[in-house]
C-alpha cells in the first residue's frame, strides 16, 4: 500500500481527491435546496448568501476553476458573506463530506486509499494544502477524516 498521496488537481491517479473533481453534491443553503456541480462550486458559491446574484452565477459555471478565478475579480470580492472567513474549513469539510458521503463510487476510491497519507500538494495553497513543503494540509486531513468514518461505518 502506498504510505503517502499527494494530490492537487483533477487529473491523474488521484484525481477524485480533488474538489475540482465532478461529483455532484445537494447541500440546503439559506433554506433552499442546491446542486452543486463539484465541492469547489459549493465552497466558492457559499461566499455569498443565496439570494445574491454571483452565488447563482458560481452555481451555473462550467468549470470548478472558473468558479474559483470569478471570486477573485473585484466584483466578487466585495460584499461577502460576513462569516466566511470564519467558517471556509467547516464549509470545505461540508462539502467534501457530501461527496464521500452522497456518491458511492467517491467512497469507494476513498476508502481503497487504505491508511495512506492524504496530501493536498498544491504549491500555492499553505492552509488547505502542503504549500512546498509546508502548511497545514486541512483538506488531507478532512480526507484522511471522512475516510476512517466510511472504513467504520
Amino acid at each position: 500500500m502506498v504510505a503517502e498521496i499527494k494530490f492537487c488537481s483533477p487529473v491523474g491517479k488521484w484525481w477524485f481527491l480533488s474538489p475540482y473533481a465532478e461529483f455532484p453534491i445537494k447541500m440546503e443553503v439559506d433554506g433552499m435546496l442546491y446542486t452543486f456541480p463539484t465541492v469547489e462550486h459549493y465552497y466558492q458559491a457559499m461566499k455569498f448568501y443565496a439570494t445574491d446574484e454571483r452565488f447563482n452565477t458560481i452555481l451555473h459555471l462550467k468549470n470548478p476553476d472558473e468558479a474559483r478565478l470569478i471570486t477573485k475579480t473585484q466584483a466578487y470580492k466585495i460584499n461577502r458573506r460576513l462569516d466566511f472567513d470564519k467558517h471556509k474549513f467547516d464549509i470545505m469539510e461540508k462539502g467534501l463530506r457530501a461527496k464521500f458521503t452522497q456518491n458511492p463510487q467517491a467512497a469507494e476510491m476513498l476508502k481503497a486509499t487504505g491508511n495512506a497519507v492524504l496530501i493536498k500538494s498544491c504549491p500555492v495553497c499553505y492552509k488547505c494544502g502542503f504549500g512546498i513543503g509546508s502548511g497545514q494540509n486541512c483538506m488531507g486531513k478532512i480526507l484522511m477524516q471522512i475516510r476512517e468514518e466510511l472504513l467504520s461505518s
